[in-house]
């Protein structure tokens, strides 16, 4: 038996996906599974244990044309029969392709979708965390909810290896503690600015006296560069752009806590059972906010006048995650992390 899933585009909607995945595999555990995603996403998929393949697809990059959907679309029937598919993506376009495959039961939510399925499920009316949506959608689907709704993600043995190399090379040892800052976000309001990390840092240094850890794309480079400028006696260990998703997955795992932004990384750290003190601004936690299995202390400051979530192009003049002061966060971190 072969099965596809169609899976949202961005790291903290596949974190969403993870459990239905989870799912499945129990139901079905000698069955190929295959996961559609764009190219970006195979690093993680390809460590769940549950997925048996990958197909990229993109249909704002390497999928756009009508040709390169048309290839796509034979890749999919020359690997047939495939018995199910379940459609997570509201596209329609995806929807189609699970058609024009031959997959012959095909699941998922209705709306704008519906005449592509033949099980079209029924889209909740009141707003959910995205991790309970995904259940939702597989409760309707016949299948049995765990008890705790929590998602996890995984990292391969290798990546173990390279991030205790990187804490070994810095001469943290087994058990040491140290912590972890990621500075970045993909939308500038869900920052918190650089100046504040660096006082935290200078804050941490003092009543730990550990080492603390940057981890980030390359696209965080200025960030860096910015909070570097600013601290004054902390230890910082820079690994923007150095250390794949995976690999920032396995130092996670071992750090004291983790200090973010509404991040991919924040839904990371949780999903490996990581501590982790989360700043919101604009988004909105009860809808986005991190579900793993570790230790979460969630700061958010909302400007008056404001909701969230907050959609508008109109931010307040005076900025928005920076009301929530170093004090504030290292109070929070203290909640998590004892003192030696």
């Amino acid at each position: 038996m072969k099965i596809l899933v169609v899976m949202k585009n961005w790291l903290g909607d596949l974190l969403f996906q993870m459990p239905a995945l989870d799912l499945l595999r129990q139901r079905y555990p000698d069955v190929l599974i295959t996961c559609i995603a764009p190219e970006r996403c195979r690093e993680i998929l390809e460590a769940h244990p549950a997925v048996s393949g990958f197909m990229s697809f993109d249909e704002k990059s390497t999928h756009r044309t009508w040709l390169s959907k048309f290839q796509f679309l034979s890749e999919l029937r020359k690997t047939r029969p495939w018995q199910e598919g379940y459609l997570f993506h509201r596209s329609r376009t995806r929807a189609l392709l699970l058609t024009l495959a031959g997959v012959k039961k095909r699941i998922g939510y209705g709306k704008g979708r519906k005449i592509f399925l033949t099980k079209a499920l029924c889209e909740p009316h009141q707003p959910m965390h995205q991790l309970d949506y995904f259940f939702e959608m597989m409760k309707q689907a016949g299948f049995e909810l765990p008890a705790e709704k929590t998602y996890r993600f995984f990292f391969k043995e290798e990546d173990e290896k390279q991030a205790l190399e990187i804490l070994n090379k810095h001469k943290i040892k087994k058990g040491d503690r140290f912590f972890c800052f990621h500075l970045g976000a993909n939308w500038e309001p869900k920052r918190w600015p650089s100046a504040h990390f660096a006082v935290l840092a200078d804050k941490i240094h003092e009543a730990w006296h550990a080492p603390i850890i940057i981890t980030g794309s390359q696209n965080d480079a200025p960030l860096l560069k910015e909070f570097l400028t600013q601290v004054k006696k902390a230890k910082i260990i820079p690994k923007v752009g150095k250390t794949s998703l995976r690999v920032s997955a396995a130092l996670y795992k071992h750090t004291a806590c983790l200090v973010t932004g509404d991040s991919g990384p924040m839904h990371i750290a949780s999903g490996v059972g990581a501590s982790v003190v989360a700043l919101f601004g604009p988004t909105d936690p009860e809808l986005t906010g991190p579900r793993g299995t570790g230790d979460k202390i969630i700061l958010q400051y909302i400007p008056e006048g404001y909701h969230v979530p907050w959609y508008g192009k109109q931010l307040p003049e005076d900025g928005w995650l920076s009301h929530i002061s170093p004090d504030q966060v290292f109070d929070a971190v203290d909640k998590i992390v004892p003192k030696r």
